[in-house]
C-alpha cells in the first residue's frame, strides 16, 4: 500500500523540484527569472510600483495534498490566485501555517473573514490595504484558492513569495 505522501509526491504540479525527503513541512526554491514561471508571476505585478527582488515557489506537498483533496471532495476544479501581504518577520509563520494570522506577530490588524486570512483578488489591493511605511518589510504570498467561500485551510495552498528591492 502506498502513503498518501507518496502518492501526493507522484502528483505534484510539473514546475515542482525533485526532492528526495522533506525535512520540514516546505522547501522554498528561486524561480529563474528568466523563465516562463517568472514572467507569469511578474505579470501579476504589473500594476504596481513595487520592484521584485525574488519570486521563491513553495513547495509544500501537505498542503497541496490537502488542497487536492478538498478539491476531490468538493468535485471543484476552479481554483482563483489570490494574494495575502505578510511582514517579512511573519514568512516562515505564514508557510508553516497556512496563513493563519492569528500566529503572526507583526503587523497585521485586520482580521480575515469567518477567521479565514484575507485574501484579494489582485495584488493591488493587497499592497494599497497595506501601510505604505509597512510595505518595504513585507512580502507578497501568491495563494491557490478553490473558488467560493473559504470553509477550511484545506480549501487554498501557497504557490510563491514575492519579495521587494
Amino acid at each position: 500500500m502506498t502513503s498518501m505522501l507518496s502518492f501526493v509526491l507522484e502528483n505534484v504540479p510539473s514546475d515542482w523540484e525533485s526532492v528526495s525527503t522533506y525535512n520540514s513541512s516546505y522547501v522554498l526554491f528561486n524561480v529563474n527569472v528568466f523563465s516562463g514561471e517568472a514572467a507569469n508571476i511578474k505579470a501579476m505585478f504589473n500594476l504596481t510600483s513595487l520592484n521584485i527582488n525574488t519570486i521563491r515557489r513553495v513547495q509544500n506537498p501537505f498542503q497541496y495534498g490537502r488542497f487536492k483533496l478538498r478539491q476531490e471532495m468538493l468535485n471543484s476544479n476552479s481554483v482563483d490566485t489570490v494574494f495575502h501581504i505578510v511582514h517579512q518577520s511573519d514568512l516562515e509563520t505564514a508557510l508553516k501555517y497556512t496563513c493563519d494570522y492569528r500566529r503572526y506577530k507583526n503587523g497585521y490588524s485586520s482580521d480575515g473573514e469567518n477567521k479565514h486570512p484575507r485574501f484579494y483578488p489582485n495584488v493591488q489591493n493587497a499592497v494599497f490595504n497595506r501601510p505604505a511605511s509597512m510595505i518595504n518589510d513585507s512580502c507578497v504570498l501568491v495563494v491557490s484558492k478553490i473558488s467560493g467561500d473559504l470553509k477550511t485551510q484545506s480549501d487554498y495552498y501557497i504557490q510563491y513569495v514575492v519579495d521587494f528591492k
